[in-house]
């Protein structure tokens, strides 16, 4: 008799890259046999997928190595993801036990399955990969260099599948979503040939950066009649023009804005979210005030904000003028306000009106196209269900 898989727990630091890979992972596990264990104790390979993006994820990272060394010795520890590739010593220094491996599933041995509808309603489809860029704060590009996009053919099939399982909602993402490019088919081009697959399920992008969202996407997004959400994030990173300038990012805040004014125009329903950092190295009390002001007349929907985190190897880590710790914690709590405000707003808004809901795992929660997660009056099995939210918690009205 063969030897019986080993149970597997997998835990995943970071993006909606991470998440997406894991997602792939679990699919090779399940076809190598290897079901999920009831806990970190009772398994017999655990998989951690790491971020690096922060010292904060660095350390909730290694914090968990130390951790899974302890409850579980005799488990076999495969470690991956963006800190594996940055810093595999300091992986060492928590997890001596540990293998690192840059391909969880070639050191594993696992072979490929096709697509397997995920745990949750939503999934999560990697289509591109790496970054070339330069900005003076990001280890990503160090850690994933090289440009890779899945060919379309192959995003179809992945498509085809999850809408054959039933999964009602699809986010394309990448660590360069923008840059997506087989040949002649960009972004867009991709879009439009999934689009054109039959099914009831929709489909959302991640992450985006503001030159590569252009109005052709928005114009897509306004077409296809609710089967690409109207919901976009977009990294801004500062407000602050000289900051900008500092951060190396290859635009203006003024051509943010127009850009951003573009989109709306064309896409007048689009929720928009964007990426800040504050108390980036340099930064002044002028420059943070001139950073908030912008953004609080964007009309954005949200914020997701980081406080500056110097990555070892960065042009940032090595710039003169960085912010105190007790300053940067205060600009934190400044923009953690106007995010709450921002997401009031955007719930106000949507009060009594119609939207369109995903099941969330549980199915208790609902995440709608403009990127709402409401509460449902009783538990829906996955799909996309019309709701009305009602005006005073956005509790949705099956």
């Amino acid at each position: 008799m063969l030897p019986r898989p080993p149970s597997y727990f997998l835990r995943t630091f970071g993006c909606r890259v991470n998440q997406a890979e894991s997602q792939e992972l679990r699919a090779r596990l399940a076809a190598a046999g290897c079901a999920p264990a009831a806990s970190l104790a009772e398994a017999g390979l655990c998989i951690v997928n790491t971020c690096s993006v922060t010292k904060d994820a660095d350390r909730e990272a290694l914090k968990f190595l130390r951790r899974a060394g302890r409850e579980n010795p005799a488990a076999r520890l495969v470690v991956t993801g963006c800190l594996a590739r940055r810093a595999p010593e300091d992986i060492l220094r928590a997890a001596p036990q540990a293998q690192v491996a840059l391909d969880p599933g070639g050191e594993l041995g696992l072979p490929e399955a096709a697509a397997a509808a995920p745990e949750r309603s939503r999934a999560l489809l990697k289509v591109q990969d790496g970054c070339d860029g330069s900005c003076a704060y990001c280890v990503v590009p160090r850690v994933r260099p090289r440009l890779s996009s899945l060919p379309p053919a192959a995003a179809e099939e992945r498509v085809r599948g999850l809408a054959a399982a039933g999964v009602p909602e699809i986010v394309l993402c990448g660590i360069r979503l923008g840059r997506y490019r087989d040949g002649a088919v960009a972004l867009t081009g991709l879009l439009e040939r999934l689009l054109r697959i039959p099914g009831a399920f929709r489909l959302r992008l991640s992450s985006l950066e503001v030159l590569e969202a252009d109005e052709a996407l928005a114009g897509l997004i306004a077409g296809s009649g609710g089967r690409l959400c109207p919901h976009l994030h977009i990294p801004l990173q500062s407000g602050s023009e000289t900051v900008l300038r500092r951060m190396n990012r290859p635009y203006t805040a003024a051509v943010f804005v127009r850009r951003l004014e573009a989109l709306r125009r064309r896409a007048p329903a689009l929720a928009l979210f964007s990426d800040i950092i504050t108390g980036f190295p340099g930064e002044t009390e002028a420059e943070s005030r001139e950073s908030l002001a912008l953004v609080r007349s964007l009309g954005l929907c949200g914020l997701h904000v980081f406080r500056f985190s110097p990555r070892p190897g960065t042009l940032a880590a090595g710039m003169p003028g960085q912010v105190a710790p007790v300053a940067a914690r205060e600009r934190l709590e400044s923009w953690q306000e106007l995010d709450a405000e921002l997401r009031r707003a955007h719930r106000r808004r949507a009060a009594g009106q119609r939207r369109v809901v995903a099941p969330l795992r549980g199915g208790f929660r609902g995440l709608t196209e403009d990127f709402l997660e409401v509460g449902l009056e009783r538990p829906l099995p996955p799909g996309l269900w019309p709701v009305t939210l009602r005006e005073s918690s956005n509790t949705a009205i099956i």
